[in-house]
């Protein structure tokens, strides 16, 4: 299987189940089974015609940009900070689209992904993710910014492991 299958599979295969189930991303059980029956979400919830995604989808896509930022400028240039400084770059660009308009008017931004008028949509992304991303100081593993024990970063790192599978 070709790199590009899998990126794209993964890619694809993660925002299909997050499009599923963002309809009951915060419904209790009887909820779900009252309102789509016993089976549960067994099909695309549409507005308008498309079924919506997540803020965890977004960011996926903003880990992507991210990561070909960094491999496109080591490769082009010869030179690269490290990873972490492109995917924070392009979640700050994320968080524009969570804050502002399409088509997005404002002071220089990195990712590419701010020319899709579908990424700006609010999708109720978590205080801990807003707040360290609003923020001047940058965390690190060894110097956190915050105590969050969720599993948000989990859900978007595909793009990571996909990258450095053979490392």
């Amino acid at each position: 299987m070709r790199s590009q299958d899998k990126y794209r599979g993964c890619l694809i295969g993660g925002a299909a189940g997050d499009a599923l189930g963002y309809a009951v991303e915060f419904s209790d059980e009887g909820s779900i089974f009252r309102h789509f029956g016993g089976k549960g979400i067994t099909e695309y919830e549409l507005q308008d015609g498309v079924a919506r995604i997540s803020d965890d989808t977004q960011m996926t896509l903003f880990t992507a940009n991210g990561l070909l930022i960094a491999e496109t400028r080591g490769k082009l240039r010869g030179i690269m900070s490290e990873y972490r400084y492109y995917i924070l770059l392009c979640y700050r660009d994320w968080l524009k689209t969570q804050r502002q308009r399409y088509p997005y008017k404002g002071e220089e931004c990195f990712s590419w992904l701010l020319n899709v008028p579908e990424l700006f949509h609010p999708r109720a992304p978590g205080n801990t993710c807003l707040s360290a991303l609003s923020s001047e100081t940058v965390g690190t593993v060894e110097k956190p910014i915050n105590h969050s024990k969720g599993c948000g970063g989990v859900m978007r790192v595909a793009p990571a492991g996909l990258l450095f599978e053979d490392a």
